[in-house]
Formats: structure tokens, sequence, C-alpha cells
């Protein structure tokens, strides 16, 4: 069987734009589903019926992957879901839904995945393997056998999903499948970026405010272990530049609720700090993917990300004025408080909230993630460093603030207690008073071997032990995003 996807029982909100186009279009990829699975069973795959809905479903599904970049539609029990929206299917349509859902659920699959707009032959050749009553399947897994009947029938922009179901009662494994989920989108959108054209249009705007509300839903359900800032634990040295974007974004939101932003605010940060290092779309792969120390010249066209960033988002202020605040992340977020930095720039302009929020999530998670040609900080010695640079090189006010909400141990950080016991952190305490005594989950004894993880609250009444020391979990070969998130 394939791996079961948790999924959110109540849907992250979106523009009522968005979800009358999903919703619509959710409604018609099913519509004409059914009417190609009955045509399907009774005639034969060339038949002239099936060349009109056909043609159709492929319009629909080229209109969607043009709002979003990606299409999934899924069957939850009941319930039909378009890229993570719930569709509320109209009565008279309740039949058609209940038809295809059972042919769905026949297969043991959750539902499909369209990655670029299906040509009439893909489209035929779905219908027919979804139409086959046999459950023939590779090992024990209905989802893998499904997809290597598809490429047996030459489809290639269509996969099965696995079969997805929602969990109740069970908060922190829904919450866990829903960072991850959207930790995962974000990313898969920076990728896009990088490797697609560096028009506007490839600067999916709708798609990234999605991923970004998706966030900030999640920063309000801090708590039982459970901190978005967490999901910055996640970090790969073969892909720091998408690691880093989406892990700034990440603690742009977690620390901007923190700050009491409101939840549009928080949109805006998010969207600012996920498009704050667009300018390295411009920046060839091989020096950002670079192993090895960069060249005086390569340092250089590093540095102008910022003015190649701002010049690739300056012509959307004119459909949105809320890109001003792009603009201005992408440029000015390596300027320092006291307005020294790069770029140099003829006109002084003062940072704004979000450059100085971006300016300092950035640091830290650049401190704090290895590098061929910069020393890595743990996250106690990175907070450190802010703190030292406050009233230079970041607002002071803010950097406190920061310190704060990441406690004297961040979240991911890999400690040993006073017990002589490996703990990762995995939130921290609201109490500015008790920020050293975190919620970790302990994961190793004091021989450092490896136990049943325990979750403790450092804060709690009775509890002696404590945080000793942070430690480097590279050198011990420890995952923390396995614990954290």
């Amino acid at each position: 069987m394939g791996d079961t996807v948790t999924r959110d029982p109540q849907p992250t909100p979106a523009s009522a734009a968005d979800v009358r186009l999903l919703t619509e279009g959710g409604r018609e990829v099913i519509r004409l589903l059914a009417v190609l699975l009955r045509n399907a069973a009774l005639h034969r795959p060339d038949n002239e019926v099936f060349r009109e809905p056909g043609e159709r479903l492929r319009a629909v599904v080229a209109e969607l992957l043009a709002l979003e970049g990606q299409l999934d539609l899924e069957c939850v029990g009941q319930v039909l879901w378009v890229n993570r929206v719930r569709v509320r299917i109209e009565l008279r349509s309740l039949p058609v839904y209940r038809y295809v859902a059972a042919e769905v659920a026949h297969r043991a699959l959750g539902g499909f995945r369209f990655s670029a707009p299906p040509p009439q032959s893909a489209v035929t050749g779905l219908v027919q393997v979804l139409a086959r009553r046999d459950r023939a399947s590779v090992g024990h897994d209905p989802v893998q056998a499904f997809n290597a009947a598809l490429t047996a029938a030459g489809v290639g922009d269509i996969t099965a999903l696995p079969a997805a179901r929602e969990v109740v009662g069970r908060p922190l494994a829904s919450r866990r499948g829903r960072a991850l989920s959207a930790y995962r989108q974000a990313l898969e959108l920076i990728r896009e970026w990088s490797t697609g054209a560096q028009a506007e249009a490839s600067l999916n705007l709708r798609r990234a405010k999605r991923v970004v509300q998706r966030l900030v839903d999640l920063s309000y359900e801090e708590g039982d272990g459970f901190s978005l800032a967490g999901l910055a634990a996640i970090k790969s040295h073969n892909e720091y530049a998408f690691n880093h974007v989406v892990n700034v974004c990440v603690l742009a939101v977690a620390f901007g609720q923190r700050l009491g932003l409101a939840r549009q605010q928080l949109a805006q940060l998010g969207i600012c700090a996920l498009y704050h290092d667009i300018g390295k779309i411009s920046i060839p792969l091989e020096i950002l993917e670079k192993h090895g120390p960069l060249s005086e010249e390569e340092w250089a066209l590093m540095g102008n990300h910022t003015v190649f960033g701002a010049r690739t988002l300056l012509p959307l202020v004119a459909h949105d004025p809320n890109a001003v605040r792009r603009v201005l992340t992408s440029l000015q977020h390596h300027r320092s408080y006291s307005e020294g930095g790069y770029p140099e720039l003829a006109v002084l302009r003062r940072q704004g909230l979000f450059v100085r929020i971006v300016a300092i999530v950035d640091a830290f998670d650049a401190m704090t993630t290895r590098r061929v040609y910069q020393e890595t900080y743990l996250p106690d010695r990175a907070l450190a460093t802010l703190k030292a640079q406050a009233g230079t090189r970041y607002d002071p006010t803010l950097v406190t603030a920061f310190v704060n909400c990441m406690g004297v141990f961040p979240v991911g950080s890999l400690v040993v207690l006073t017990s002589g016991e490996l703990a990762v952190v995995c939130e921290t305490s609201v109490d500015e008073e008790r920020s050293d005594r975190p919620t970790v989950r302990v994961i190793a004894d004091a021989e450092w071997q490896p136990r049943v993880p325990e979750l403790v609250d450092l804060a709690r009444p009775g509890e002696e032990r404590q945080v000793a020391r942070c430690v480097d979990p590279e050198t011990l070969g420890i995952d923390l995003a396995r614990h954290v998130v």
C-alpha cells in the first residue's frame, strides 16, 4: 500500500476568485471523467465519442494549471479536493461525483495529479486504465501499479496519488502532515522559479499566496511540541538556495505572528520573504550550487542578486501596489540598519518593517546552515551574533524580540541536558523569564543511545533537567527535522 497522506479537514482559505475557479474547474473535471468512463464501458478508445469531452477536459486542466502550476484532484471519503481547496458538490451532481469516486476507490487510489495539459491520447489512456476492473498490483502498492499501467499506456503527464484520509482526534499528526506539505509545496515553487523562464508570468503570485497562507494558519497552532519555526530545521547542503528561501519565509511568518501582526500583514510578510531572493534566478546555477569558495567575480555577481530581484519584481507594481514591499525587501534585505551594506543606493530609504524582519531571519538561517565557504554557527551562537550586531546591522528592538521569540535555545537546536541526555528543542516558552527552559523531545539517553522519544516541558514545576549546552547534530548524524516537525 502507498503512503497514507494526511488531509486537513479544514482547508486553508484562499481568495474568493481562486476558490471559485478551482471549485468550478474541479466539478467540471469530475463531470467529464464520468462521461469518459461511461463511454469507455461501451466503446473502443478510437471512437469519436471520446473526442469532445477529452478536448474539454484538456482545456479545463490547462486553465487550472495556468492558475496553479500543478493540479491535484483528490477524493477523500465524501469530499473532493482540488489543490487543497475543498469543493462542495452540488446536490444535482452528487451521483456523478459518487460514480467517479467509486471508480477511484475501487483501485485504492486517492486521486490524480496533472503536471501538464494532457493530450487526447493521455486522456484516453487514463480512462482506459481506470476503466479496467482488475486490481493487479506491483507488490502491495496499487498506486505504483496504476502508474506503471499509465506509463505502459503512454501517459506521461498524469499520475495517481495515494489514498488519503482525514485524521479525526489526532491533531498533532494532522498538523505535522500539513506543515510538511506546506513546506514541500513552497520548495517546489522555488525550484520552478529557479528553472523556469524569468518572465513575470513565471512568478505565480496566486500559488505563492496560497502556500504562504497555509504557513500563516499553522503559525496560530503553536503548542504541544509543535512550532512552525521547527520547519526551518529542514536543511539540505545540495539545495541550500531553495531551502534557505523557504526557511526564511517560515521564520518570518513565525516571528511576525509572535510580534502580533494581523493575519493579512503576516501573509504580506510571508510573500515578501518568499520573494526576497528571487534575484538569484538570474545567477548561474553553477555559482549558486558551487561546493567550493566563490571567486571575487562570483561574489560580485552574487551580490547583485538584490538588484536583479528588484528589477524582476518591479513590473508587478503596475498591477499590485503591494508589490512595492516585495521590491524593497528584495532590494534592501542586505542593507544594514545603520544604512550600510549592499547594494549602494543613490537615494537612501529607511528599511520598512518587513525588510528589517527578513534581514534578521535571513542572517539567522544563513549562519545556522553548513556551507563550504562559511563557518556554521550553532543556534545559540547565531543569536548571540545577532545581538552583537544589533543597532548596526540589525534593528535592535527587533533583534531583542527575535531572541525572545526563538528562546535562548531556538527551536531545532540539538542540546545536551543536565542529565546527559540528548534532546531536540521543539517549542520555546512564551514566558520570557523562562526562555532558557523550552519544551524538548528527548531522543537519546545519557550514553547517547537512541531511546523512545519523550516530550518534556523543562519549565514545568518539579522538572530538574535543564539545558546544559548546544551540540552540532551533523557530527552525530542526527536529522533534526525528523524530531522537530
